[in-house]
């Protein structure tokens, strides 16, 4: 994950008491409740989050102190089983297959096909990604869904959250427009309000390229137009100052 995204992720992830580390690398089972709670927010979310946005969560798992990656993560609640497989890059590969399960259950680590024991010298670091990728792909879109396309992943992300704490969430407050391949050829776009061309700046990272929806409502535009083929998310907010800074130390440490 790119270093922005932690940044931009960090308040969000301190809510998630299954991230505990120390609890991961104590035990061979932790409780799967705040996990499953995700899983329910993003998969199991009421119908009408879901016609603008397509979420999506990634976990991505890392062996730390000289430990290997787990192999599975595993699901277990009574008579319930379920083997999540981890790819070679870390990733955790059907998570939405406990949209449907008991936050009763408990996650253990797999390692050669074994529930890992308690061993104090292991340990296992996770990383959680948010993804709000809008479901429209002819390139045309109105302020007005960017905006509530937004609305919807916020109210999702309030669900991820244990009780009480849903207003301490972040809310999305930025579209970010992407090459839809790594290293791919960059779309074009254009915001317009009554078809005649308005400005709306980017803040880059990346190549990537960042709009508040704030400065959007500025500029009066009600129209995006994308040339090209492109990812469009919504994400969460951005400051343009802390962003460009780490673009400008990206580029002067990988010139």
């Amino acid at each position: 994950m790119q270093p922005v995204k932690s940044k931009i992720l960090a308040t969000t992830l301190l809510f998630f008491s299954f991230l505990s580390m120390p609890a991961l690398a104590e035990d061979a089972c932790t409780p799967a409740k705040d996990m499953v709670r995700m899983v329910k927010a993003f998969y199991a979310a009421d119908g009408k989050y879901l016609n603008i946005i397509e979420p999506e969560v990634q976990m991505k798992f890392e062996g730390i102190n000289d430990n290997p990656t787990p192999d599975q993560i595993l699901y277990r609640f009574e008579n319930q089983r379920e083997y999540l497989d981890v790819d070679e890059d870390g990733f955790l590969l059907g998570i939405d297959r406990l949209k449907s399960s008991s936050k009763s259950g408990e996650l253990c680590r797999v390692m050669d096909g074994k529930v890992a024991q308690k061993d104090e010298s292991e340990g296992t670091s996770v990383n959680v990604i948010f993804k709000f990728p809008f479901r429209q792909t002819d390139g045309s879109f109105d302020v007005s869904d960017l905006n509530e396309g937004a609305k919807d992943g916020s109210k999702i992300m309030k669900g991820v959250a244990p009780g009480g704490l849903g207003f301490v969430v972040p809310g999305l407050k930025t579209i970010v427009l992407r090459a839809a391949e790594k290293d791919g050829v960059l779309p074009e776009f254009e915001f317009l309000q009554d078809g005649k061309t308005v400005s709306v700046d980017p803040t880059i990272f990346n190549k990537d390229r960042y709009f508040r929806l704030k400065d959007i409502k500025s500029s009066k535009a009600d129209t995006l137009k994308i040339k090209g083929d492109y990812n469009l998310e919504a994400t969460f907010k951005i400051d343009p100052e802390e962003l460009a800074a780490a673009e400008a130390k990206r580029l002067e440490e990988n010139p």
